[in-house]
């Protein structure tokens, strides 16, 4: 078979050929092919006779193949595919042959075009073919958040590639994405039965789970999803020339979007919910297509997640039937552990990403009996544990009765309370507990092994209620979900919740473990309300001679609460219901 030909700009640098990005040091292949494309797909249906291109490049070996195909949809980043393009290096000076700007220090990373991801699958005998979704980066038409226009480009792109490159082989194809592409990239798998695997890295599976948590809006992660969507410029480097694209929200998006942020957003919730729904792998009429024997499926998640819910990831793990699936969780926040993959350089998503595209398109390598992988919070560094599925990760409740608190903590004991009890604080106002510093920063540190410090000495009494343990004697590690029983009384006829676990030491130096939201609407006010919620999934090492500490409060930067100014009384009822599970056991 005759090698295939490519256009002429196939060589030119991925900005084009009068780029002005000064700092980008092109890297030049004789190895493998790789050259761009605009892949013609379906027109815009809110604007008729308004075409529609991605944009999009491959990479690939020599020679006439068959070679498996990867197709990467883009994470949703105003770089679009170029993010598993580029690579990142720290010259210890200048670099040969490169021009710097006099401002840009030795310790400032260089964008190496072209030694990312891409190329490395080129390496290892995969048609890379990667590309931005409709409305982003150098894509036209209009932002669609995964939905049915988005899946059915995913076909196209299929078609495209079959079509275009002889040398790729149609019995062997797989999807691989990180965020917007790893979304993307099940949900496209569900609709194309071409699809054989699909690698999910800081996936969702549940887009409502992530925007409405127990009816919480999640709105800081809201708004910077919403932010990267209308960028209106790929900045390349602060500072710099752009290379100008508006990005745009096709007119339901821009729709959900608006009443998500509304006053009145309940009284959408039919429409953003179906919204979502249609977005969503684990929702009915996508999973059954998701849950065939012959796709494999690699999904990734992060245990302090702030842009979407592992409860939800992890619930459409375990729900896959098919034999061929595996789950990742690591210390950090969405996207974390995955960048120095994409940028080539390889990562614990990516590696396995590499062989499970090698056992499932190759037939090389082999699988183990263990489908769980999961990094302890705080060892993303060290060999991660394995398990053979969810259950044997998970530990036994260890049910912990809430005892009356006061100026002090109360205390979390053995056996229950039986006496009745209240405690009222005052809502409305933010404490010392929160999630977390910064949206994905706070986990990115995490994976340094340098999470966030809390003084929880510092959490006021008049603005929240807490419990505190016992000393542990003994190492502990707390796996699986927390689960919280209270009654409340808010004094008003709504109020958010606000519930975080802390590892405590000192009450100067203490650490998160999960958190969890949730908001009553009542329909009168001082309505005694039983709420049993669970957190964040956890997998936590908890040293000898510290204590778990309990916080409940109103308010939270990463949410948008339902809490106003008056009290919440905490109610004990005669049946000493009061009470939180934590699954965890000597380690």
């Amino acid at each position: 078979m005759p090698a295939p030909s490519y256009p002429s700009s196939a060589f030119d640098s991925v900005y084009g050929p009068s780029s002005p990005l000064i700092s980008v040091k092109s890297v030049l292949f004789n190895d493998i092919e790789h050259f761009s494309v605009r892949v013609p797909v379906n027109p815009e249906p809110s604007e008729p006779g308004r075409s529609v291109e991605l944009d999009a490049y491959c990479a690939m070996p020599k020679g006439a193949g068959p070679f498996p195909v990867v197709i990467l949809p883009s994470p949703l980043a105003p770089m679009g595919w170029r993010s598993y393009w580029m690579g990142l290096t720290y010259p210890p000076g200048p670099m040969p042959g490169v021009e710097q700007p006099e401002t840009m220090s030795a310790e400032v990373p260089i964008i190496e075009d072209g030694a990312g991801l891409l190329p490395v699958l080129a390496r290892a005998g995969y048609i890379a073919f990667a590309y931005s979704e409709r409305g982003l980066a150098n894509s036209s038409g209009l932002i669609d958040v995964a939905g049915p226009q988005d899946q059915r480009d995913g076909s196209a792109v299929i078609d495209f590639v079959l079509s275009n490159l002889p040398a790729a082989d149609p019995s062997r194809i797989a999807f691989a994405g990180a965020s917007y592409g790893a979304g993307q990239s099940l949900l496209i798998a569900a609709q194309d039965p071409r699809v054989k695997a699909v690698v999910a890295m800081s996936a969702w599976a549940d887009l409502a789970a992530g925007l409405f948590e127990n009816d919480t809006r999640h709105m800081q992660a809201f708004l910077a999803l919403r932010a990267l969507f209308e960028r209106e410029q790929f900045p390349p480097k602060p500072g710099e020339p752009t290379l100008p694209h508006p990005t745009y929200l096709n007119p339901e998006t821009a729709r959900i979007f608006e009443r998500y942020m509304s006053d009145d957003y309940r009284a959408h919730m039919p429409e953003l919910l179906e919204f979502a729904a249609q977005r969503s792998p684990l929702a009915p009429g996508i999973f059954e297509r998701l849950n065939r024997p012959d796709l494999a499926i690699l999904i990734c998640t992060y245990w302090h997640e702030t842009l979407f819910s592992n409860n939800a990831v992890v619930e459409f793990f375990n729900k896959l039937s098919a034999p061929m699936k595996r789950l990742l969780v690591q210390v950090g926040d969405h996207g974390a552990g995955e960048v120095t993959g994409l940028a080539g350089l390889g990562s614990r998503p990516t590696n396995a990403m590499r062989w499970w595209l090698d056992y499932h398109l190759k037939g090389s390598g082999e699988l183990d009996d263990n489908t769980v992988v999961v990094e302890p919070m705080y060892h993303p560094l060290r060999e991660a544990d394995k398990f053979p599925d969810w259950e044997a990760f998970v530990r036994s409740p260890m049910r912990f009765h809430l005892r009356k608190p006061g100026r002090e903590p109360g205390s979390m004991a053995w056996e229950p309370d039986t006496k009745p009890w209240e405690y009222a604080f005052t809502a409305g106002v933010n404490t010392a507990a929160e999630v977390a510093a910064a949206l994905l920063k706070t986990g990115q540190r995490e994976r340094l092994a340098l999470p966030m410090r809390y003084q929880t000495a510092d959490i006021s009494s008049e603005h929240a209620v807490y419990w505190r343990s016992n000393l542990f004697p003994q190492r502990q590690r707390i796996s699986g979900e927390v689960r919280l029983h209270l009654t409340v009384k808010p004094a008003n006829k709504s109020v958010t919740l606000v519930a975080y676990l802390f590892d405590v030491n000192d009450g100067k130096d203490d650490r998160i473990v999960t958190s969890a939201a949730y908001t009553i609407h009542n329909e009168r006010a001082d309505q005694p309300t039983a709420v049993d919620f669970g957190f964040q999934l956890t997998d936590y090492v908890l040293p000898p001679g510290h204590s778990l500490m309990l916080v409940v409060d109103t308010r939270d930067k990463f949410l948008a609460d339902e809490s106003m100014a008056g009290t919440v009384t905490v109610i004990q009822p005669a049946d000493g219901s009061s009470c939180i599970d934590i699954p965890m056991g000597d380690y």
